[in-house]
């Protein structure tokens, strides 16, 4: 009898299991459907923020674009560190990929920023993140991290600290790459 209860409980999770795997497969073969979760292979959580200039944007206007996001903080030693760098790549891939700097402002000031991006250079577009809102919904838990963004909304890469130059163009080469937009832009 024992045994008869072990077999059918056996039966029973081997079931469940492939019906769980079966659902994720159907899942990630219809990319237009992925749920909103801040990681690889998911659809970026779309969000409106204030610019420091006072306008409103939201990252699904620039869809259509490759997208890079930086959460940062201008008193962060890190986020400092990888600064010009992010300047220098936006530079050399602006017509290719939209930069975004989202500042953590509830630990940080609108003129602090300010100031930053102008020792720094920044030129793209940097939001506020006043309430932590938008770190909360992309489970940004330390400062600086950024998001790798395909043209059709889709999370390529998270990565966690200071970008270092290198890491940084290889990144945002790859995201190029995989990018059928860019590939035509750059052929025209």
């Amino acid at each position: 009898m024992m045994v008869l209860n072990m077999k059918r409980r056996r039966t029973w999770l081997t079931g469940l299991l492939v019906f769980i795997l079966g659902c994720a497969i159907i899942v990630n073969q219809h990319p237009g459907k992925l749920a909103h979760i801040p990681e690889e292979g998911y659809l970026a959580p779309s969000f409106t923020l204030e610019t420091v200039q006072g306008q409103s944007l939201n990252i699904t206007q620039l869809k259509g674009k490759p997208l890079m996001i930086n959460f940062f903080a201008s008193w962060c030693p890190p986020c400092q560190a990888e600064a010009p760098d992010l300047v220098k790549m936006d530079a050399l891939y602006h017509s290719q990929v939209t930069f975004i700097g989202v500042d953590m402002t509830e630990s940080d000031s609108r003129s602090a920023v300010i100031t930053f991006m102008k020792k720094v250079g920044i030129q793209y577009p940097v939001l506020l993140d006043s309430v932590g809102k938008v770190a909360k919904e992309y489970d940004v838990i330390s400062i600086p991290t950024s998001f790798f963004i395909n043209s059709k909304g889709v999370i390529v890469d998270r990565v966690e600290g200071a970008l270092s130059q290198r890491t940084l163009q290889a990144e945002l080469s790859q995201l190029v790459k995989i990018s059928p937009e860019s590939k035509a832009s750059q052929q025209r």
